[in-house]
């Protein structure tokens, strides 16, 4: 007889019952793969996926019934001073309960393509559950070794899910590309975070705002060290959001990974970076409540100047990118560049109000929040319809995510045309869809603080971007079908597709129409983030 004893390290507090809902997706993920060892071929795909359906439900319920916690997760503290941890706020419960139930969606979605696989359903919903982990526990980081570390979870599983069919030239060379991209973002993230801890001595996002603002207050001016490092550590994360000049991968790897998989990276993988290019500002640009409002961070002020710049030529780039595209896959990826843009203009808004010594960038994040919710469940309508009319038309000319094989789909289909045709008007901006309230917030935020020429510039690739979106819309609507295109019962729309198409269009008009709900939500998430935790 033995007994096992381990003792904690002096400061360490493991509230573990915290990070349940982190547990129940493990859990899931790895239980994922028993029903290809257990099941006969013909059964393992649906009931791999409706397994880890239920475990992100389980999820989603378990983050929303225990809600904001005062407490940290794994908490290690020096003295008063967090050094790591992970943050229970009301922003990190608005994250995990938009990954969970978003992810749920994607589960769903996904099995009118996993369906057709020979093999390997366990292992590709279970990458799929891992990276979703990743992107939870990346909205609770408190220090940038962590950071690090979750954000590596999601991009590595999202580098095999993108040459997940490794028969199809296309997707190998998505996932090749991915790689290689992704190896230098991660080189520059890393030597960012080095410069940092150069500076500050410490990883704590806690201990690197008080030294930021200290030396704000005593009037100096930031350091090379702390300007460069700032700078690497943004590049590393504007690969994730796709800012230029880091969005070199998406068009080729939208293009050419399975469809699920780039609703994946055009959603959750996407919010990973958003989440943390906010959870940088809050430590780097707002000013925590214990200092003196009159006290102005300059290294906010510089920064606004490039998020500006940079958000404006992302935004061109993606608008005028996609106009000459004819596959939808691809004018989707140009499209997710320019609303990289305007996540960027709000990260800027954000800047902008820590340069003048305000108390938070609440407007700000409170607009990005809601944006990325609207995208979110925009980008999965889409995408729903993506895969259906993909596995359906093959034959026709230009490919399966061509433009002739949308051409006359109201009268094949009308259900996934009216589904399309709302998604492209949401995320175009045109009321009263969930995509027009989140451009008006991110506008106002941005004139809000003064940034007329960047609201102009956003105001003006709305009108821009109507054209590209539109032509899709008419070529659904008023054009004949291609020869070899695919009739109404060619067009199999699996249950579980159907209910996500008319909850996702629900939703959209939902959160255009009743907006206060939402807002709210995304409102106390942001007044959470604004206030440091932990202090």
């Amino acid at each position: 007889m033995f007994s096992l004893a381990f003792q904690l390290p002096e400061g360490l507090t493991p509230n573990l019952e915290l990070l349940l809902p982190e547990f129940i997706v493990a859990g899931t993920a790895l239980g994922a793969i028993l029903p290809e060892l257990i099941l006969p071929a013909g059964r393992r795909a649906a009931a791999t996926a409706w397994t880890c359906f239920a475990g992100l439900v389980c999820a989603f319920i378990v983050v929303v019934a225990m809600g904001p916690s005062a407490e940290l997760a794994l908490a290690v503290k020096d003295g008063d001073l967090l050094v790591s941890g992970l943050r229970m706020d009301a922003f990190s419960v608005f994250c995990r309960a938009l990954i969970t139930g978003g992810g749920a969606l994607l589960v769903l979605i996904s099995m009118a393509f996993t369906n057709r696989l020979d093999r390997g359903h366990g292992e590709f919903y279970a990458i799929l559950l891992f990276s979703l982990l990743g992107v939870m526990l990346v909205s609770g980081v408190s220090d940038l070794l962590s950071l690090f570390v979750c954000l590596e979870l999601v991009t590595i599983m999202a580098y095999v899910l993108a040459a997940f069919r490794r028969n199809d030239l296309r997707s190998t060379e998505a996932g090749l590309k991915y790689l290689v991209v992704g190896a230098v973002s991660t080189a520059l993230l890393l030597l960012g975070i080095g410069l940092i801890y150069g500076w500050t001595g410490s990883l704590s996002l806690d201990a690197i705002s008080a030294k930021v603002w200290a030396s704000a207050a005593e009037g100096a001016v930031p350091p090379g060290l702390l300007l460069l490092g700032t700078a690497l550590l943004f590049c590393g994360l504007f690969f994730k959001v796709g800012g230029v000049p880091f969005h070199v991968w998406i068009p080729d790897v939208y293009q050419g990974a399975p469809s699920p998989v780039t609703a994946f990276l055009v959603t959750a993988s996407k919010s990973a970076g958003v989440i943390l290019l906010l959870r940088m500002a809050q430590a780097l640009f707002v000013r925590p409540e214990i200092m003196d409002s009159t006290v102005h961070n300059p290294l906010a002020q510089q920064w606004v100047l490039i998020l500006g710049v940079v958000a404006c030529i992302t935004l061109l780039f993606g608008v005028l990118g996609a106009m000459p595209q004819r596959g939808i896959k691809r004018m989707l990826a140009y499209s997710s560049i320019g609303h990289a843009g305007y996540l960027l203009m709000g990260l800027a808004a954000i800047a902008a109000e820590g340069g003048r010594g305000a108390a938070s960038g609440q407007y700000g994040t409170e607009a990005l929040l809601y944006y990325l919710m609207a995208y979110f469940v925009t980008s999965i309508v889409a995408f729903g319809v993506i895969i259906v009319v993909g596995a359906a038309s093959n034959r026709v000319e230009g490919g399966a995510h061509g433009d002739r094989a949308y051409e006359g789909l109201w009268s094949r289909s009308p259900f996934l045309a009216v589904a399309l045709c709302l998604a492209l008007l949401s995320l175009a901006g045109v009321p009263p869809m969930s995509g027009f309230f989140a451009k008006f917030l991110i506008l106002r935020a941005t004139i809000d603080k003064g940034l007329y020429a960047l609201a102009f510039i956003g105001a003006g690739a709305v009108v821009v971007s109507l054209y590209f979106y539109l032509l899709w819309i008419k070529s659904m609507y008023f054009k004949a079908p291609p020869p070899g295109a695919p009739s109404g019962a060619d067009f199999k729309i699996p249950a579980s597709t159907r209910v996500v198409l008319w909850a996702g269009m629900a939703a959209m008009v939902i959160m255009g129409v009743w907006m206060p709900p939402f807002y709210d939500w995304a409102h106390q998430a942001a007044a959470s983030l604004t206030s440091l935790a932990g202090r």
